[in-house]
């Protein structure tokens, strides 16, 4: 039941293509990162995206 669950909320959330991203205003700030790390011919979850995001500032530096 619950695998379920987790699979139509997977389902219903919202998809978008890099271009989108690139030019929404929630992600302004991160537009050189996210250009860089996403794909073209992909598309990404909201959630997807933060744990780019979340994953790339937990990085260390050289």
């Amino acid at each position: 039941m619950a695998k379920q669950v987790k699979e139509e909320n997977k389902k219903e959330e919202r998809c978008f293509s890099k271009e989108a991203i690139l030019q929404s205003q929630k992600y302004a700030v991160y537009g050189d990162l996210l250009f860089t790390v996403l794909e073209d011919d992909k598309v990404y979850t909201s959630k997807e995206i933060d744990n780019m995001i979340d994953e790339f500032q937990k990085g260390k530096v050289r």
